[in-house]
């Protein structure tokens, strides 16, 4: 029996364009053309089910007050996502999707499951402020809202000539 995976869709290399310019690390490992095999050893965190599976769609947007990020996570309780920063600022949002669906009939009986992990990473601005975040989830869409740091004052010491 054949194995069938999906090809990128025609936006994967936009998306990993984006990725690149938010997070260096991953662009600098998804611009380089390699074999699933090599990937998968630089970033053994990958699998199958994350590179043909589910990626959530990320919008960022910048605000004068901070950052916000919207995640679209439909039909996932809010308790299988997790949501972390690490001290480098990368901010990670990372989870469990299972869906079990059931016809049963009187000419069928179908059992169709899926399930997997996925994870998605953004590197945040030095001035955004890790330790005020905060997140909601809405009709499957988690919504994080990331303040700025407010700016060093620049004090401007007078100098008097003799």
């Amino acid at each position: 029996m054949a194995v069938f995976f999906p090809r990128d869709s025609p936006f994967g290399d936009f998306d990993r364009i984006v990725s690149a310019i938010f997070d260096p690390d991953a662009g600098a490992a998804a611009s380089t053309s390699s074999s699933s095999s090599q990937r998968q050893q630089r970033n053994p965190r990958s699998s199958i089910l994350t590179r043909a599976g589910f990626h959530p769609r990320l919008d960022l947007a910048e605000t004068d007050a901070g950052y916000v990020v919207h995640a679209d996570l439909p039909g996932i309780p809010k308790d299988k996502i997790d949501v972390s920063i690490s001290d480098d600022g990368v901010l990670m949002i990372s989870g469990e999707r299972s869906a079990n669906k059931e016809i049963k009939d009187e000419q069928r009986y179908v059992v169709e499951r899926s399930y997997g992990r996925f994870e998605r990473a953004v590197r945040l601005p030095q001035d955004a402020d890790r330790d005020n975040v905060q997140a909601k989830m809405t009709d499957g869409v988690l919504e994080l809202v990331v303040p700025k740091l407010a700016a060093p004052k620049e004090a401007v010491k007078k100098i008097s000539i003799s």
